[in-house]
């Protein structure tokens, strides 16, 4: 059986979701940002969906050039619990306003709530992102992590 996320089930989104993603998908931003914002105001804060729809506003809000729509992105994935998407999002708009660390960050903890977000995967795939330490008051080159961190990634990656 296949895994499925309901989060890629666009169909299940408000409308004015979908039309931003149709207006994204088309390369139409300014229309994709009308949507996404209207998307995200007109929902109610109690909204399953709400985090998502205010993180694709505040990263085309980045996009736009917009730096405050970080804000938006940060907010929204304080909040989150499942959705991979959210965490890509603010991701992808703290590298577009040269934020790494805070990057990395949200990626880290985009996948420790959705491990197989492949999106969240190739962004970690293309920062070249650590693992963390085996032993993490010891220094990366102390010989104990060295050890125990060829150990744990030969190990886990056969798992």
């Amino acid at each position: 059986m296949q895994e499925t996320n309901i989060y890629r089930d666009y169909a299940v989104m408000c409308p004015e979701f979908r039309q931003g993603i149709a207006c994204l998908a088309e390369g139409e931003h300014d229309k994709a940002l009308d949507a996404f914002a209207l998307a995200d105001h007109k929902t109610a804060r109690d909204d399953v969906y709400k985090n998502k729809y205010q993180s694709f506003h505040g990263l085309m809000l980045v996009y736009a050039g917009q730096s405050k729509g970080i804000e938006l992105c940060r907010a929204a994935s304080a909040t989150e619990c499942f959705d991979g998407d959210v965490f890509y999002n603010q991701a992808r708009a703290e590298l577009e306003l040269d934020h790494r660390r805070q990057a990395v960050m949200a990626l880290r903890r985009g996948l420790d709530f959705d491990r197989n977000h492949p999106d969240l995967l190739r962004l970690r795939q293309r920062l070249g992102v650590r693992r963390g330490l085996v032993i993490p008051f010891l220094d990366r080159d102390n010989a104990l992590n060295k050890l125990f961190g060829k150990i744990t990634y030969h190990h886990f990656q056969f798992v």
